[in-house]
């Protein structure tokens, strides 16, 4: 599994050990919770290597994991605090109109031709996503992700259509 930064993208976070043979607690941060099965392989953030799962199991909110090789608390305890990542090309398909937070940042955002500025962070929300926009004066706008303001994502283009709430800019 050879690929950039760039080419990753983060499916879960390892949080801390659990128990003394190598076991980790693991938040899912994927909406693909089936990647996490055995043999599946990731890469850790933290120093690049990757990582076969040996075994999972669900724990309350989060994901118990055994990796191939990790089989004390030493060693679960070296991953802790780091993202476990996939290639972008092994992410799941999205239903149409639907997109991964990765291919939203760097879009230049318009409303009818005029350029508001380029979509730096997706932040999340209970209700609905926020869309971090830097405008070209060195402003932000903090636009909600609703269908009733973002009319069209266009990926090719590095384009997305928006419409302001009134009163959004004031």
């Amino acid at each position: 599994m050879e690929c950039g930064v760039a080419d990753l993208i983060r499916v879960g976070r390892i949080l801390t050990t659990h128990g003394l043979k190598g076991q980790v607690k693991v938040e899912v941060i994927s909406d693909y919770p089936q990647r996490f099965s055995p043999k599946n392989r990731f890469i850790c953030d933290k120093d690049g290597r990757e990582l076969e799962l040996e075994s999972s199991f669900p724990q309350r909110a989060h994901l118990v994991a055994k990796f191939k090789g990790i089989d004390s608390c030493e060693q679960a305890q070296a991953l802790g605090q780091s993202y476990l990542l996939i290639p972008i090309d092994q992410a799941a398909p999205l239903p149409p109109g639907r997109f991964y937070y990765f291919q939203l940042v760097g879009l230049d955002v318009y409303q009818d031709e005029e350029l508001l500025g380029s979509l730096t962070e997706v932040l999340p929300y209970t209700a609905n996503d926020i869309y971090l926009i830097k405008t070209p004066q060195g402003g932000e706008i903090l636009l909600p992700a609703l269908k009733s303001v973002i009319k069209t994502v266009d990926l090719a283009q590095g384009r997305m259509e928006v419409i302001l709430p009134p009163g959004l800019l004031d």
